[in-house]
């Protein structure tokens, strides 16, 4: 097996989520159907837009929702077209209702990092370290000073003081009309762990905007996002007058035609007006007691009508579209899904999601997991060796067990029993019964070359597809081609072009499409855009007397001997500083995790540097240089400057 693969309770069953929904999609059947919309105009202005709902009484396909009817083609709706415009309309219902939503309860952890994801673009890790600094505290001037509770907690629950300090808030700033008669109280799902409570601002009077230009950017919308959050969720609700109005109409066919529409007028906006959203969001996440069964209406701007009104029917469009399949997991609903499945904990779902994509089980596109073929083959590997343990329902009982053992309703040494003893059976059968994608596993598909049929194996580069007769067949093909740069270069030996973008064991490359016939090859970068070929410089290799060229390697440009890797001469860039420790030169390095700078004598010397040395004295201290760093003040741009290293003296660059 490739090395760094790894398996757990919850990860393995998180990328199965992921990999199950994807597969859903590969199975996906569109299913056509053809939507109607008519522009009617009353007694008064504005016309508006109303949608063909039902036919004969029953209801159309407008959505993903079956229903008995729909239109199911470009002449059934020509021929409806065609009738409508012959048939009389007019207001046949008119209905308003009063609508009220209920503000959302404050923050748990997977709340947050859901509202986080989709209000503010964070990652759930970013969340997580951004909240992390405002629990920890935030340095005023007087020490470092907490701004929020705990951000590691299921419940929702604020504590009576918080209840009172933010309800005495309200009445102050907005009026006792904005503030209910009781106070709201929330509680948790069952099995939630209610040790702590809500995540909320350590005090209420601390506005974001007594905070702007003391918090860093991440710090102050996030801050905000709670703050709002929770003094919302002591408001009152917000009412809205709800009108549908509906037109009926018998076609030549004899069939009865009925188009609708809702429009919607805020009569008071209770606890939008802190925590006003976008009109999507708020039907999205707004608790709503008059929720519909379907989909939310659409809701247009609507003129005053009276039952029985002549309509004029002014334009009317058909739209052929398609049902859509489930979309790829985000990172606010994997979190979503996992929470309410009861699967791990929120405090886990950051590392969670960075270890599945560290292991390079899944990828994103377009901000949206899609498993690779390596993720879907560990899956796939895992639901056959440990069918139970891979079940989301059993993750989520063995959460309730932990809490169980956790409250002392469970001795430890029984509950390890009940887990262990079935998981031991199951690792023995499985070592013997799961398939060795090292020695492979049968594709259905034929080798192109030889007919025999393709195994996936897996290599020291990841997945792949190889011919089972190998080594006597030597067809490889990988199950994840890369995406090709639109500029494929030529063969630079025998000029055939395109070439095919391959990857190898030190990354991509372009490979002569006649191979084995004509190894011709191109380097590429990460990316697979081609790089330029050596730059002779004119200088000569002191250790074996051949040029030195310019070679775009892995990790940029350097200068080296051709024949490197067979002469392992490089000149290194060096920076016209000597080192303090040994008196050697300073170079640019490449670390694990980022750039930092170091003595050309390494192993004899071992100094480094994050900061780049600059061949300038301190004029303060005279020593004989200074280090660049970057300062960023609260509240303003970041800002270049010269450090001495030794006495700290500090100037401005440039």
């Amino acid at each position: 097996m490739k090395r760094g693969l790894s398996a757990g309770r919850v990860q393995s069953v998180a990328l199965r989520v992921i990999a199950d929904r994807e597969r859903e999609i590969q199975a996906f059947n569109p299913i056509e159907y053809w939507v109607l919309r008519g522009r009617f105009a009353g007694k008064v202005p504005p016309s508006f837009w109303m949608k063909l709902t039902k036919l004969d009484g029953q209801a159309l396909q407008l959505g993903n929702k079956a229903t008995k009817r729909r239109i199911e083609n470009a002449a059934q709706a020509a021929s409806l077209k065609e009738q409508i415009l012959q048939t009389a309309w007019k207001v046949t219902g008119l209905e308003t209702k009063e609508k009220r939503r209920n503000p959302a309860a404050p923050f748990t952890t997977a709340k947050l990092q859901q509202e986080a994801a989709n209000k503010l673009r964070f990652s759930v890790q970013r969340t997580m370290q951004t909240a992390q600094r405002l629990y920890e505290g935030v340095e005023f001037g007087e020490g470092p000073v907490g701004l929020i509770t705990y951000m590691r907690t299921d419940s929702p629950r604020l504590a009576p003081e918080a209840i009172d300090a933010v309800r005495d808030f309200v009445q102050k700033k907005h009026g006792k009309d904005y503030l209910p008669a009781k106070a709201r109280i929330y509680t948790g799902k069952s099995g939630a762990q209610d040790a702590h409570e809500a995540i909320r601002p350590t005090d209420i009077a601390r506005t974001p905007e007594s905070l702007r230009g003391k918090l860093d950017g991440d710090q102050f919308r996030l801050y905000a996002l709670i703050w709002r959050r929770t003094v919302a969720s002591q408001m009152e609700a917000a009412r809205f007058d709800e009108t549908v109005v509906t037109s009926e109409g018998a076609l030549s066919s004899g069939a009865v035609a009925t188009f609708e529409a809702a429009g919607e007028i805020e009569r008071f906006p209770g606890w939008l007006t802190v925590y006003r959203a976008d009109e999507a969001e708020q039907r999205a996440e707004a608790v709503t007691e008059s929720a519909p069964d379907e989909e939310e209406a659409e809701h247009v701007g609507l003129p005053d009508l009276q039952p029985g009104e002549t309509l004029k029917l002014q334009d009317l469009d058909t739209d052929q579209q398609a049902t859509k399949p489930p979309a790829r997991f985000s990172e606010a609903t994997l979190v979503k899904e996992l929470e309410e499945d009861g699967i791990g904990r929120p405090s886990t779902y950051a590392s969670i999601i960075s270890t599945i994509q560290n292991r390079d089980y899944v990828k994103k596109v377009e901000g949206r997991f899609k498993p690779t073929e390596l993720g879907l083959a560990v899956s796939d590997l895992l639901v056959q060796g440990f069918h139970e343990f891979m079940d989301p329902k059993y993750t989520s009982a063995m959460e309730a067990k932990l809490d169980r053992i956790e409250e002392g309703e469970l001795s430890y040494p029984k509950g390890l029993k009940e887990l262990y003893g079935p998981f031991e059976k199951l690792l023995k059968t499985a070592k013997q019964d799961m398939d060795n994608l090292k020695a492979g596993v049968p594709s259905g598909e034929s080798c192109p070359k030889c007919e025999a049929e393709l195994l996936k194996r897996f290599g020291k580069n990841g997945l792949f597809l190889g011919c089972s007769r190998y080594p006597e067949c030597d067809y490889t093909r990988d199950l994840e081609p890369m995406d090709e740069p639109e500029d494929a270069p030529e063969c630079p030996l025998c000029g055939t072009s395109p070439m095919n973008l391959r990857r190898g064991q030190w990354g991509p490359f372009w490979a002569c499409p006649n191979y084995p016939n004509c190894k011709g090859i191109v380097k590429a970068d990460p990316k697979g855009i081609p790089v330029p070929a050596d730059e002779p410089t004119g200088e000569t290799c002191p250790t074996c007397g051949k040029r030195f060229v310019k070679r775009h390697g892995r990790y940029g440009v350097f200068v080296c001997c051709e024949d490197y890797p067979g002469c392992k001469t490089v000149k290194k860039e060096v920076l016209g500083v000597p080192c303090p420790k040994c008196g050697g030169d300073l170079s640019p390095r490449k670390g694990r995790f980022k750039a930092f700078f170091g003595c050309t004598n390494y192993p004899k010397c071992d100094f480094t540097s994050w900061d780049k040395p600059v061949p300038q004295s301190c004029p303060k201290c005279k020593n004989p240089y200074m280090v660049e760093k970057t300062r960023k003040p609260r509240g303003k741009e970041p800002i270049q400057v010269l450090l001495c290293p030794a006495c700290k003296h500090e100037e401005p660059l440039g």
